[in-house]
């Protein structure tokens, strides 16, 4: 008789249309926690959906899992960049320094610090704007020597050798220096401009220092702004067109995808199809074993007396006397794996390992 097919989502997902969909939900979350949650949210979320899923409703074939994971793989890396490429084009807000000791005494130093405009061409002067307040300048430092303006693409460096980047990044160091004298009774916020023309594409970072001199030990002591909680850099500006940031972003998004989700994804698909072969292995042994067949019991010297088996009630009709088993020859040991094989067994059907025949 014919098995009747599964009903409701378990029996839609067993179409071409409910194949699909499953494939659109895992494009659909893993873009989701990918692009606005991270790649860490976003490998769970892809296991979930792109195994667990499908295996949960019964669509189980590891070709289907690989090439829904293929597609996920190919698909949402430069959907995610579109969303990448708007966080990096969309300007930072004003930012400062850490208002307590030792960079300020009762309020921020560096105030109000920004870029514009925040995106530009090669050819784009752009303007660095800061307030120093001297009221917050900790006694124990003289007034502010220099104030020096640090552009990057590694985020938050104050130098050429950041270990946080590799060698040989760009950098440019702009000093704004104070003449003798400039904070002699000045109380008053003053507002410090730095102009300048990068002249290169490309995502770059700035940072702030300013430099006074501790009374106690004469040694530099510096108030930095406070950038992103990672690198304590300040994003901007971003010099080229829409697609020339996106296309020098999408590599990068997709060498993440591939490592990130890609690897833990095949990974865990690879141990559920061993595992899954292994079960199908053990299902064809149990079949090829043959059925138990009971005792027949000797025959009456009554030629006209019914044949019953042991298992037979006395006095019942025993059915028609099944005929002789195929013969299977003896049982032997797998070399290998000391698993129960049969003599005319060319492969173990646990390990694979070649056999050879057993001699008559």
């Amino acid at each position: 008789m014919q098995q009747q097919k599964a009903g409701g989502f378990r029996g839609f997902v067993q179409t071409p249309a409910g194949r699909a969909l499953l494939i659109a939900i895992a494009i659909v979350a893993v873009f989701a926690t990918f692009a606005y949650s991270g790649v860490l949210f976003a490998i769970p979320v892809f296991l979930v959906v792109g195994l667990a899923l499908p295996i949960y409703v019964g669509v189980k074939r590891p070709r289907f899992l690989a090439i829904l994971g293929v597609i996920v793989l190919l698909l949402v890396p430069p959907t995610a960049t579109f969303v990448l490429t708007n966080e990096l084009m969309t300007p930072v807000g004003a930012v400062a320094s850490n208002p307590g000791l030792p960079e300020g005494h009762g309020g921020s130093v560096l105030q109000n610090a920004q870029v514009t405009p925040f995106t530009g061409s090669s050819s784009t002067n752009f303007t660095w704007n800061v307030t120093i307040y001297p009221q917050y300048l900790s006694s124990y430092n003289s007034s502010p020597l220099f104030l020096s303006l640090y552009i990057s693409t590694c985020p938050g460096a104050t130098g050429p050798n950041d270990p946080n980047c590799a060698a040989s990044y760009p950098f440019d160091n702009i000093t704004h220096n104070f003449s003798a004298g400039f904070w002699t009774g000045r109380t008053a916020p003053t507002v410090v401009t730095i102009n300048y023309t990068i002249g290169s594409n490309g995502l770059w970072y700035w940072q702030m220092g300013l430099a006074m001199q501790n009374l106690s030990t004469r040694t530099l002591q510096w108030v930095f702004l406070q950038g992103d909680p990672t690198y304590d850099g300040i994003q901007g500006p971003v010099i080229g067109s829409y697609a020339t940031i996106y296309s020098a972003l999408v590599g990068t998004v997709y060498l993440d995808a591939g490592l990130f989700l890609g690897l833990p994804f095949f990974f865990i698909l690879l141990i559920y199809v061993v595992f899954k072969n292994r079960q199908q292995r053990r299902a064809d042994a149990n079949r090829r074993r043959p059925e138990a067949v009971p005792p027949v019991s000797p025959p009456s010297d009554d030629a006209s007396a019914p044949l019953r088996t042991e298992s037979s009630p006395a006095g019942a009709a025993a059915s028609p006397r099944p005929g002789p088993a195929v013969p299977t020859g003896d049982e032997r040991k797998c070399p290998n794996c000391q698993a129960v094989v049969y003599a005319n067994e060319t492969t173990c059907w646990k390990c694979g390992t070649s056999l050879t025949p057993a001699k008559s």
